[in-house]
Order: structure tokens, then sequence, then C-alpha cells
């Protein structure tokens, strides 16, 4: 059943992503419901699901959005799956744990996406996206807060205990 709610979580995501989210700018910026998305999933349903979602997502935002194939499915994919494997001292039952995730993986996306640019020859002014990568760390932080509370009411999350 979980399936299910995974496919019907990433279509939303799709569906809010273009339509209201790209309409929105705060600050020059448009809120990314996905990392928060891949996050709570890679946390609850560890690496594969959250690797393979990511993908799947940034795949389809790719093909919808972006210039090149792949650079977003590359991200979300790394994201997702480096977060469902790092099993050691993290508490996935505890939000604060999801905002940080949240954080680091929306600068790791920044630096990712700017590397990527740089090898296909796209030119960037660092200086000129430190507020953006700002306000875009903030909005995805907060965004967080209700995606971890809708997910821990809509799924199932596997625990294993010894």
């Amino acid at each position: 059943m979980n399936k299910v709610k995974i496919v019907i979580v990433v279509i939303i995501n799709l569906l809010l992503q273009t339509v209201l989210f790209n309409r929105i700018k705060i600050i020059g910026v448009n809120p990314n419901l996905t990392i928060p998305i891949v996050v709570a999933l890679s946390l609850g349903f560890g690496a594969y699901v959250g690797g393979f979602s990511g993908l799947f997502i940034g795949l389809l935002e790719d093909i919808l959005f972006a210039r090149v194939l792949g650079v977003r499915a590359l991200i979300y994919f790394i994201v997702g799956f480096l977060i469902g494997n790092s099993e050691m001292g993290i508490n996935k039952d505890d939000v604060r744990t999801g905002v940080v995730l949240t954080g680091v993986s929306t600068i790791a996306s920044f630096i990712l996406t700017i590397l990527i640019g740089s090898f296909l020859g796209d030119s960037f002014s660092i200086g000129s996206r430190v507020i953006p990568l700002i306000v875009e760390l903030v909005l995805n932080c907060l965004m967080y807060f209700p995606i971890f509370i809708l997910f821990q009411k809509i799924f199932e999350f596997p625990r294993f205990r010894l």
C-alpha cells in the first residue's frame, strides 16, 4: 500500500511544483518542494526508495523544465540515496533531523548544480547566488515541517527493533 501512496505523493509533488510553486516567487526564488519530500522519503523508507523517488521526480522535472536532461535527476538521486543510507546517529522520528538534512541537501544541490553547470559551460556568479540560496534554504526547511506531519499520518514507516 505504501508504494501506491509514494506514487501519489510523487505525482502531487510534480503537480504542485509545476502549477503552484513555479508561480510563487519570494525574493526572486521559487520554493522547491522536491528536496523536503526526497529527504522525508529517504528517512522513512531508506536509500532505495529515497534514491529512486528522487531519480524519478528529477527526471520528470528535467523533462519539463531543464535544458539538459538528467541534472536534477542525478542530484535528487544522490541526495535520496545518501540520506537513506546514513543510519548511524540519525533519529528518524525527530523533525529537527529532517530539517537539518533538508538544509544540507539544499546546499549540496546548489553546489552540485554549479559544478555540473560549469562542466557544461554555464557561467555562474556565486556572489549573486548567495541571497537566493539562503532564501531557498529557509523555504525548504520550513516546508519540511508540514511534509513531516503529513507523512507521519499517511505512511506506515518500517520499524526495526532488536
